[in-house]
């Protein structure tokens, strides 16, 4: 997993990548501080639960991912089998080739995680 995780910075303008449990608990990361993981990783398991239950009481289904922009970048959040995969860029990274780079780790989590 912590393989997965890295190749993701090596895209231009992703500054980190973390893999966390739906519980908010961290299977792996490439952030230096682990109090930073921990609190990204509470944080976007927690939004990630409440954007699910929003779409699917709106009757558009279940999440897959999300963009959450902000004034200096943004974290993309994606479900990767139980997992949900968080990417944290710069403002002038490209968003598309994040999200692909993001279903493809999102693949090779699931074949890495027996069902």
């Amino acid at each position: 997993m912590r393989r997965i995780v890295e190749d993701l910075i090596r895209v231009d303008g992703v500054i980190g990548s973390l893999l966390v449990g739906k519980d908010g608990l961290v299977v792996s990361s490439t952030l230096l501080d682990e109090e930073d993981a921990e609190v990204l990783g509470a944080m976007s398991a927690a939004v990630f639960g409440e954007i699910d239950k929003a779409t699917k009481r709106i009757g558009v289904g279940t999440l897959t991912d999300a963009i959450i922009d902000a004034k200096d970048g943004s974290i993309l959040v994606l479900e990767a089998k139980d997992l949900i995969l968080v990417v944290i860029t710069q403002r002038t990274v490209n968003l598309g080739l994040v999200k692909m780079e993001m279903r493809r780790a999102a693949k090779r989590i699931s074949e890495a995680v027996p069902i």
